[in-house]
């Protein structure tokens, strides 16, 4: 199930950076971590970028929300699936 949500995910983050899209990334993240679970942990994205509009460690329960108002954060996101 968690790859199926994973997956998802990956098809969000594909599309530009719209309004729509992210909020489509927003969700298909939520859904994504409440099937991962790790309810004990609390693991961080971390971004060593400089001057850039988002924050430099957001907590995973955080990813949502920061890919529905940021473009600039989706687009980083999305990156994970966009290059190979």
């Amino acid at each position: 199930m968690a790859n199926e949500e994973w997956e998802r995910l990956k098809e969000a983050l594909r599309k530009a950076p719209t309004p729509e899209a992210r909020m489509a990334a927003a969700e298909a993240m939520r859904r994504y971590l409440e099937v991962r679970g790790g309810k004990n942990s609390k693991p961080t994205l971390v971004s060593l970028g400089l001057q850039k509009t988002y924050p430099h460690a957001i907590p995973l329960g955080q990813i949502p929300e920061e890919l529905e108002k940021n473009p600039e954060f989706f687009e980083l996101f999305g990156r994970i699936v966009k290059e190979k």
